[in-house]
């Protein structure tokens, strides 16, 4: 069986806020303004993903969110510093692992997971 290469391409998170959380994610990992597509969607283009907000009603809406999305980032004390004052609630602070990376976790404001890699 030949192998596959798959690429993160998309990631689109779902929420009831939508140009809340897209704010949050804009501050907290220093993007540029989010496009919007239409009136219930908004994103950014990361270098190798699309980061996307689709704004939903309240009864399709299923909390804390089911999702965790992990970025690597050059200063993980900063970031995770900068999370927190947006509101992000901590899973776990940053923690240098036996294999040499420093791994952080925090809730952005739909209980998502924003896991922090700095290697």
């Amino acid at each position: 069986m030949a192998s596959v290469n798959a690429t993160l391409d998309t990631v689109i998170i779902c929420t009831t806020r939508m140009r809340e959380l897209a704010e949050f994610y804009k501050l907290g990992f220093q993007l540029q303004e989010p496009k919007p597509q239409g009136d219930n969607h908004l994103g950014f283009q990361l270098s190798d993903a699309y980061l996307g907000f689709d704004k939903i009603d309240e009864d399709l809406f299923i909390h804390p969110g089911a999702i965790s999305l992990w970025f690597r980032v050059d200063d993980i004390r900063e970031t995770f510093e900068r999370l927190k004052d947006l509101g992000a609630k901590v899973k776990y602070p940053p923690t240098r692992k036996p294999w040499g990376d420093t791994l952080a976790a925090l809730f952005d404001l739909d209980g998502n997971v924003i896991g922090l890699a700095q290697r």
